[in-house]
């Protein structure tokens, strides 16, 4: 323990008592001093500067401290046998604990990364509950409900697209109707929807899911209905309780709901209907997805308003023709409307689809569409065609063919007017096409003609009868007809 004496006046003499003054000043000040850098220090000793000096001494006191470096490597060394495994062991430790903690950590990422690249290949029903409570639990729970978002995003956009492609394949308003409100409910189960088209003085209930819940065309008069239930047209509004209870009477006890909401259906900015939604809940979620879904209804009424305008001038035109080629002779009046009916319900027989029944009867109605090129006198001519005029008449499939091919979306009718003299053993005529090779379209269609032709009067000869006919068309199995739609056709007749 060294006295502070050193006293300013006095000169100082030598290098070390200059260090030795600097270090006891700064460990004064400081508190400590390391007069040397420890990492660096490679002389044998190691020398300290601690200040002692306590609250009320009259005199500064540091304690100077020399570790002798030598002798604790020396000591280390000589214990190497006994310290190497204790260190081996602990970096062995260090390394498994290490280890653990980095897997406790990658593991659950590694799982949430596994969902995700689920959820992101289509996987919508991939969940990310947890019950961590750390960052990573913190984590899963709003991927969780980012994914519940999404999720429901993409069943609102799937129903929207189902009802956008109910409209090419429904019939009517009330069939467009119907489905929509299936695609709804499955997209909600549990739920009770109700279509009400608007009328003069009443609602009429035009569709309904679950089916057979409330009879269709059941008319619910405006003035059994509360005001504020015919007052609001606003995009989603809440059933008042007036309204849910009449519902609800309808209805058996298990069936009955304690929450509902009505959405009205507009085509361009007139009301033509509501879309009643009855349910136990209703979350912020279910009412953004109503009320697109809502949209849509309206949208896709309207698209079917419009195709239903446009296909009945479209059959106007498609009659028309029709009518100018049985015009051409009073023999063949009517014949291309009868060839076009048989052929629909030998389509429905087979089970084709209704889109290709409604070509099948366009083509029928305009299969001798290539007549018009051909002259009255052979149409009409009460004997037997010479083989000139027989030559002339086998060119309408080509003429007709040539009439209709550039007609947009005409494809499979260009065809079956082509070929609909085609012979199923291959001696028809423009092609001679064999079996198989023969458009089924068409093949229909040579049947349905044929039929109509046999039992039609002709400027040549009387129809036959009904079972001579059917006797004639059995005889031909296989030569002229399609063996297997042949049969159909007799089953059908």
């Amino acid at each position: 323990m060294l006295k502070d004496t050193a006293h300013p006046e006095q000169p100082v003499q030598k290098e070390e008592d200059k260090e030795l003054l600097s270090n006891l000043t700064s460990a004064i000040v400081n508190r400590i001093v390391d007069s040397q850098h420890t990492f660096f220090n490679f002389s044998r000793s190691h020398t300290l500067f601690f200040n002692a000096t306590s609250l009320g001494d009259e005199n500064k006191y540091v304690v100077k401290t020399t570790i002798n470096r030598k002798n604790m490597l020396d000591y280390i060394f000589s214990k190497r046998k006994e310290g190497i495994p204790y260190i081996i062991i602990t970096l062995f430790f260090s390394f498994l604990l290490g280890l653990l903690f980095s897997r406790s950590i990658t593991k659950p990422l590694r799982k949430l990364s596994g969902k995700a690249l689920a959820f992101s290949e289509g996987d919508f029903a991939v969940r990310f509950e947890t019950s961590r409570k750390d960052d990573i639990g913190l984590l899963s729970r709003s991927l969780d409900q980012l994914a519940l978002n999404i999720s429901y995003r993409i069943s609102t956009i799937q129903t929207m697209n189902r009802i956008d492609k109910a409209v090419n394949s429904s019939l009517s308003r009330t069939d467009l109707l119907t489905n929509i409100i299936q695609f709804i409910s499955d997209q909600f189960p549990g739920s009770l929807l109700l279509v009400l088209e608007k009328k003069e003085h009443s609602y009429t209930l035009t569709a309904a899911s679950p089916s057979g819940v409330f009879p269709r065309g059941l008319q619910i008069p405006f003035e059994t209905l509360s005001g504020s239930f015919l007052k609001n047209n606003a995009a989603l509004s809440d059933l008042d309780k007036t309204t849910l209870s009449r519902i609800n009477e309808r209805l058996q006890p298990e069936m009955r709901k304690n929450f509902g909401v009505s959405i009205p259906l507009k085509q361009a900015d007139t009301i033509t209907g509501l879309l009643v939604f009855i349910r136990n809940t209703l979350t912020s979620r279910d009412r953004e997805a109503l009320a697109l879904l809502a949209d849509q209804v309206g949208v896709a009424l309207l698209s079917l308003k419009e195709y239903t305008e446009r296909q009945r001038l479209y059959d106007g035109v498609v009659y028309a023709l029709s009518r100018s080629i049985d015009a051409k002779s009073p023999w063949t009046s009517g014949h291309s409307e009868r060839v076009a009916a048989v052929s629909v319900k030998l389509a429905r027989v087979i089970n084709l689809g209704l889109k290709t029944i409604d070509t099948i009867k366009i083509a029928a109605l305009l299969h001798d569409i290539g007549k018009l090129g051909i002259s009255e006198e052979i149409l009409n001519k009460p004997g037997k065609l010479t083989t000139d005029e027989y030559v002339l008449v086998k060119k309408h499939p080509v003429i007709g063919y040539k009439i209709v091919e550039d007609l947009p979306d005409f494809e499979m009718v260009k065809y079956a007017v082509r070929h609909h003299h085609e012979c199923w053993d291959g001696s028809g005529y423009p092609d001679g096409l064999f079996q198989d090779a023969i458009p089924l379209i068409a093949r229909i269609i040579s049947i349905s003609d044929v039929w109509d032709a046999l039992t039609a009067d002709r400027p040549y000869r009387k129809g036959f009868s009904r079972k001579e006919a059917l006797d004639i068309m059995e005889e031909e199995r296989g030569r002229l007809f399609d063996p297997s739609l042949l049969d159909m056709f007799l089953k059908l007749i």
